[in-house]
């Protein structure tokens, strides 16, 4: 069975390709009704809206992707620490704390490492 090169470009494109992350959007960093704790920021994940849906999210990987001024992309990584209230909202620390003009922006929830 001869498979010319466009027959197999048409089957590479109809392939799905395995999805790699969720995105989630920031909106804030953890506070009281006076201080800020700078180093825990609150994501609200895509698709998740209670408490139990945020406990597959434990422990994964977020990147929050910038673009500096040499045209390179640079990438602050976090982790998913625990749950914030019940409406799927997450806590996550990042290896430098997320700037305040990040605040509203995108994220990526990565789907690694697993926990199954």
């Amino acid at each position: 069975a001869y498979i010319s090169s466009t027959d197999s470009t048409k089957e590479q494109a109809t392939r799905a390709e395995p999805k790699l992350y969720v995105p989630g959007a920031i909106l804030g960093y953890q506070r009281g009704l006076r201080t800020q704790n700078n180093h825990v920021s609150l994501i609200k994940i895509k698709g998740v809206d209670n408490k139990d849906d945020t406990d597959f999210y434990l422990g994964k990987k977020i990147a929050y992707i910038t673009k500096g001024s040499d045209n390179k992309f640079r990438v602050n990584w976090g982790k998913v620490c625990r749950a914030h209230g019940s409406s799927g909202v997450v806590r996550c620390r990042f290896s430098r704390d997320l700037p305040p003009q990040s605040i509203g922006g995108k994220v990526r929830v990565m789907l690694y490492p697993s926990r199954v």
